[in-house]
Parts: structure tokens; C-alpha cells; sequence
């Protein structure tokens, strides 16, 4: 099986988050995957800003943000216009409830993912995410990839985290 790889260095990515020390570490590990920029919002309403303005393939937001709920951010990047609609979102939590879970996935988040994190495992996830070939759905109720993919597991090579 013959897995096409993103171009990193093609990519801009945008993080969301609040607290300059985690921004700051992730920062240098997204910096380290040798992506094209990485752009800094701390607030949700200056993530839309940003996207509105710029043209990112990638956007990592920390669940806990000053001014509003993730879910309520990720629905609201989806709510864009193309193509920045259909970007991969990554949502980031140090406390990932079965529900803060499935909420972020009903907004339209791509994955969630629980810190602690290594970089080798965000890395892999930002792979995922960038060459799924999971299907935008954009109807009445819902706009996002494809949901429908629970039961297949990670793609061949990847590690399923398990619970702690």
C-alpha cells in the first residue's frame, strides 16, 4: 500500500490558543514539521479574522479558549466560505470527555486529540488529517468530513492511543 504523503512545507497552518506557553510549545513542534508558516490566534474571534484574510491548509485549535466554545468556533469555520470551509480542523484537550468528544466531531472538528501529545503522534494525526479521503459533507444540519469512519480505526501504520 503506497500512502501519498502532504508536502508540509506547502502548508500554512493556523493554531488557536489562549495560554502562550502551550501555544509556544506547539508552535516549535509544528515549526519542526517544516511547515510553510504557522500563524497564532489566541482568541476565537481573531482565528475567524485570520481565516477570512489568509489561506490556510490546516487549523489546530486548543479546546479551552478565552472567548468561546470550540464547538462553537469549529461550527463557525464551517459556516466560511469555500475554500477555507472545508479546512482540516484538529481540536487539542488535556481533559477529552466521551461528550467534549463527540461535540467537536458534530461541529465538524476532523479529530480530537488528548494531551499530553508527542510530537511524533500530532505529526501522524496532521498526516491523516491532510490526505484522508473522507468526503466534506455540507447539508442543513451538518458541515464537516464525513463522520462515518469510527469503526475503520487509524490508517495503516498508525497507532490507536489507548485510554489512560
Amino acid at each position: 500500500m503506497i500512502s501519498r504523503q502532504p508536502r508540509l512545507e506547502t502548508i500554512a497552518a493556523l493554531m488557536v490558543d489562549g495560554d502562550a506557553h502551550d501555544a509556544r510549545l506547539l508552535q516549535q513542534m509544528l515549526r519542526g514539521f517544516s511547515l510553510a508558516s504557522v500563524s497564532v490566534a489566541v482568541t476565537g474571534a481573531q482565528a475567524l479574522a485570520e481565516l477570512r484574510e489568509g489561506h490556510f491548509g490546516l487549523c489546530i485549535i486548543e479546546a479551552d479558549l478565552p472567548d468561546m466554545t470550540v464547538t462553537s468556533l469549529v461550527r463557525r469555520i464551517r459556516a466560511l466560505e469555500p475554500p477555507q470551509r472545508a479546512i482540516p480542523v484538529l481540536v487539542l484537550t488535556g481533559h477529552a470527555s466521551l461528550k467534549g468528544i463527540a461535540a467537536a466531531r458534530d461541529a465538524g472538528a476532523h479529530l480530537v486529540l488528548r494531551k499530553p501529545l508527542s510530537p511524533r503522534i500530532l505529526l501522524e494525526r496532521i498526516r491523516w488529517a491532510l490526505t484522508a479521503s473522507r468526503l466534506f459533507v455540507d447539508s442543513s444540519r451538518y458541515a464537516g468530513p464525513d463522520r462515518r469512519f469510527r469503526f475503520a480505526g487509524p490508517p495503516f501504520g498508525l497507532e490507536r492511543r489507548h485510554p489512560a
